[in-house]
């Protein structure tokens, strides 16, 4: 079926203008890589897998940095492109990839703003598929726009045409709890630069958090 891949190309090239460059997205996920050194997984008896590896800058910093992963994505030209940097990914849907792993197979399972575009239920699937393959004290870190930023929430979020509804964190910390994780943190991330906040009142600073604080969060837990 041909149809799925209609968007392909033209999905590349929407991340390449909205979403930054690959330089930056990289440089802004070294904010994970003490979580992951701490937790002791991307061995090869506890890799890490990727579930929407886009571009690869996740891969790519986990590899420049000694660890094991894959990643798993559904638009072939992104999976191309990984490949031939010589990143191990394959051209998967993640919940059909993650049913066909052994129980307590793997590490970590990491997601990049990639929760946002499944229909409830299927989050749902996820979540289960990913609490089963993990191993004990292994962890799943889910990035996600943040829908208490007003201009995340009322605009940016909208940009991307496959997105479906934002993820407030009060509900993803309660999902990630209900499916079997422990020990659930949310980490606010990438706010506005200093020259948009306003200064000079209470008032000002409540307006910073809505409109000017953080675009993203990550919802992190661990099997136990």
């Amino acid at each position: 079926n041909e149809d799925k891949h209609l968007l392909d190309a033209f999905y590349v090239a929407f991340e390449d203008n909205f979403r930054g460059s690959y330089e930056d997205i990289l440089h802004r996920l070294k904010v994970y890589l003490p979580i992951i050194e701490e937790a002791k997984v991307g061995t090869p008896d506890a890799p890490i897998l990727d579930i929407g590896c886009g571009r690869g800058e996740w891969l790519d910093l986990l590899r420049d940095v000694g660890l094991t992963a894959q990643g798993v994505d559904l638009n072939r030209v992104m999976v191309e492109q990984c490949q031939a940097k010589g990143l191990e990914v394959l051209e998967k849907d993640a919940i059909d990839y993650l049913r066909s792993r052994p129980d307590a197979s793997l590490g970590a399972v990491t997601g990049f703003h990639i929760i946002e575009h499944l229909p409830f239920v299927v989050l749902l699937k996820l979540f289960d598929e990913v609490v089963r393959v993990l191993k004990p004290e292994g962890l799943v870190i889910f990035e996600t726009p943040n829908p208490q930023n007003v201009i995340v929430s009322s605009h940016n979020f909208y940009i991307d045409p496959t997105h479906r509804n934002p993820l407030p964190s009060a509900l993803m910390k309660f999902v990630a709890e209900s499916r079997g994780l422990f020990n659930i943190k949310i980490i606010d991330l990438n706010p506005y630069p200093e020259q948009f906040r306003m200064t000079g009142s209470e008032l000002a600073e409540q307006f910073n958090t809505r409109f000017y604080g953080s675009q993203d969060y990550a919802v992190i837990g661990y099997k136990i």
